[in-house]
């Protein structure tokens, strides 16, 4: 291939890779993609407050945040842009970024095979065409940025590797400490990067500079992303916090079918899949029809979902293969074209392995091959520590696409060696493949767009609202809003109910939140004990925003009435704590109140504020409430120090409930669901009752009591289901 030629057709492959992803990114709705909502409320919260919220606290919130960060800034850059052609804006600029995979493998490919340029376009176009990352390059989440920086931090390895220096060091290390910054997969990539220098050092018996090289890119990476997770270990005890251990995420992963991760699974091949290439396989949680034993097994076998998910999208960009048959056919021809670029992959895998054993140290070889088999490790432990088919899925993958590349490379150099008349063949295929992926892939030319499901589809309408919403556009969010309730959503009319409420309608807030209640159990789901929970507590969460609506109408008994309940449910509550706290200090303080029993109403409200900070120690304005309370109590020196304490204390903690936006949870998409009491607007401002305390009078009754209440009420509160 001359240099013209070779000029020609990479910037036609670059140009065609870069045009269908900005397309898709422009046209895909860009909360359809996986966890789309929770990454987005991720990115809301980080805008909204501009700080990192707790791993537990959401559905995606347990991600490092540079992604999101990133993200929050273009959302608050585009301010007055419409809401989602600011996310896709965020789309458009990861796709681009994407084509770094390509660049980085042919730096590497026209090193290692400096005299063949049909390599250096074959190698890096298998990154720019392959199917996974198509589609999911305008998913919201951070896959994508997390893979270009693990590529980035090959190159730069590779570059420690041949040319040692410190600032090579420097740089690897950034490039780590970004990636580790993105997302805990990065990890494999740090194992084998370190894995690699220490072998090198090994090899050539330098250990005092292999040491060094060590120290100065862990150094780095760990001044950019240590931070992070040291607070983890700060707060849970591990740096690597997930949320799976939330009812949040056990509730969806319990319903899902439990797939076997035993020795086959991870050594068969089910080769029905071309077929009938769908995956996840369609059985339900409870289907009696699995077939058991090694046919299940294969069945259920981990690279069979990472083939067919590689190359096709199972139902997430595409209809699905159950109901479109061009999808079927689409999936057909792909993952049978897909077998040859697989077999160059595998047949250069084995290349890299025969080599180093035969031939010793080689320096790409061998810390490619590391990274490699550091992530591969790492999905591994992941779908055995998550048996679902939902795990399975190649971009988590992604971060080795480098590598990838390069064994196809290796292996069709080895091919070709052999055989060299059929590289023209291979050449053909590959054309042919990337020809079809482009024509697939690009969002409804070839394949009709994605037909929703009523339920889905009122999904998709309310979690929109939900964007404009966060985006301050309320019309939109309403019309949105009303379009969900119109298909039945409960969610809908409880968002209905909050702007309903923010605009000062609470009679027609109760409207629409009575008929949430209504309506949610029939639209819970799972097994039968998550869903008796998940209705009890919703319920709950329901009646503490009654409560909410009773007070604003004036009607206190009411408002008493519908918190005790809510806490009767779940007693996790700290907003229903607090709500009940603010009535009683209200009833207290009301002309006519008799002096023992505003007495008597003013240490329960103490007792309540201090077990809402017992659940939630973040919760600001409870612990304000509760030094007022103290200052009624006549405490003031306890009441000034109860102030200050939650205005500078509190204040740099994190809530355990994102109030400024739900916990991302795709299944029950809410704003403001953890609603409480304007106390200021009711009369209740705590600075000014404990600036009028007379101190004269203080006394520790009050105080020592609300503190035995916060100490006591601990044990029984996390016992009963709350966070800690």
């Amino acid at each position: 291939m001359s240099s013209r030629t070779f000029t020609i057709t990479a910037g036609a492959m670059v140009a065609v890779a870069l045009a269908v992803r900005v397309y898709n990114a422009l046209t895909f709705p860009p909360l359809l993609g996986y966890d789309g909502f929770g990454h987005f409320t991720y990115v809301w919260y980080v805008a909204a407050t501009g700080r990192v919220p707790l791993a537990t606290s959401g559905w995606s919130f347990f991600h490092p945040p540079l992604y999101y960060a990133l993200m929050a800034a273009l959302w608050k850059a585009l301010s007055g842009v419409d809401a989602l052609t600011r996310l896709a804006a965020g789309s458009v600029i990861m796709g681009v970024l994407s084509l770094t995979h390509a660049l980085v493998s042919y730096l590497i490919v026209r090193r290692f095979f400096p005299g063949d340029r049909l390599l250096h376009v074959l190698a890096p176009g298998l990154t720019l065409f392959l199917p996974v990352h198509i589609y999911s390059a305008p998913f919201i989440g951070n896959e994508g940025l997390t893979a270009v920086l693990c590529s980035l931090a090959i190159l730069a390895l590779l570059g420690v590797m041949w040319r040692p220096s410190a600032l090579r060091c420097i740089m690897l290390g950034v490039c780590l400490g970004l990636a580790m910054l993105t997302k805990f997969t990065a990890v494999g990539i740090v194992g084998g990067a370190c894995a690699a220098i220490g072998l090198k050092s090994v090899v050539e018996r330098d250990f005092k500079n292999g040491l060094r090289r060590l120290a100065v890119v862990g150094a780095v990476m760990l001044a950019i992303c240590g931070w992070y997770y040291v607070r983890n270990v700060r707060v849970y005890g591990t740096p690597f916090k997930l949320s799976r251990e939330e009812f949040m995420v056990r509730q969806v992963e319990n319903s899902q079918p439990q797939a076997m991760r035993g020795f086959l699974e991870y050594v068969l091949f089910d080769p029905m899949i071309f077929r009938r290439p769908e995956w996840p396989r369609g059985f339900s949680v409870t289907d009696d029809t699995i077939p058991g034993g090694r046919l299940r097994s294969l069945r259920e076998s981990v690279w069979t979902g990472v083939y067919a998910t590689t190359w096709l999208d199972g139902g997430w960009m595409l209809p699905s293969v159950a109901e479109s048959a061009r999808t079927r056919h689409a999936g057909q021809i792909l993952l049978t074209l897909g077998l040859v670029p697989t077999s160059l992959v595998i047949l250069g895998l084995w290349t890299a392995i025969r080599r180093l054993w035969r031939d010793g140290w080689d320096d790409t070889i061998g810390a490619l091959l590391l990274c490699f088999l550091a992530i591969v490790a790492l999905f591994i432990e992941a779908t055995h520590a998550v048996p679902i088919p939902a795990a399975v899925k190649a971009s988590y993958l992604m971060p080795a696409t480098v590598p990838f590349s390069f064994w196809f490379a290796l292996g069709l150099e080895r091919l070709t060696k052999h055989a060299p008349r059929v590289r023209p063949y291979v050449v053909a295929e590959c054309v042919t493949l990337a020809a079809v992926s482009v024509a697939v892939f690009t969002y409804g030319l070839l394949i009709p767009r994605r037909t929703l499901n009523p339920a889905f589809l009122a999904y998709n309408d309310n979690v929109t609202g939900i964007t404009y919403y966060a985006a301050g556009e309320r019309a939109a969010a309403r019309a949105w809003f009303v379009s969900a309730a119109v298909d039945g959503s409960y969610v809908a009319h409880e968002n209905l109910a909050a702007l309903e409420l923010e605009a000062g309608r609470p009679r027609e807030a109760r409207h629409f939140l009575k008929r949430a209640m209504r309506l949610e159990p029939g639209q819970s789901f799972g097994r039968p004990d998550d869903r008796a929970h998940l209705d009890r507590i919703t319920r709950a969460e329901y009646l503490n925003s009654l409560a909410v609506i009773e007070q604003t109408l004036g009607r206190s008994a009411r408002a008493v009435e519908a918190a005790r309940a809510a806490l009767r449910l779940d007693a996790t509550i700290p907003e229903a704590h607090y709500n009940l706290g603010v009535l009683e200090l209200l009833e207290a303080r009301a002309p006519g109140a008799a002096s023992p029993a505003a007495a008597a109403l003013t240490r329960d409200a103490a007792s309540r504020f201090a077990r809402a900070l017992a659940v939630d120690p973040a919760f600001v304005e409870a612990g304000t409430a509760l030094g007022a309370a103290r200052a009624l109590a006549g405490d003031c020196t306890a009441a000034r120090r109860t102030l200050d304490e939650a205005l500078t204390v509190r204040a740099g903690l994190r809530r355990e409930f994102p109030a400024e936006t739900g916990r991302g949870i795709g299944y029950a998409p809410a704003i403001g669901r953890r609603k409480r009491i304007d106390a200021r607007a009711a009369g209740l401002v705590p600075e000014a009752i404990v600036a009028a305390c007379n101190a004269s009078g203080d006394h520790g009754a009050a105080a020592d009591g609300a503190d035995a209440v916060l100490q006591d009420a601990i044990p029984s509160l996390v016992a009963g289901g709350g966070h800690r």
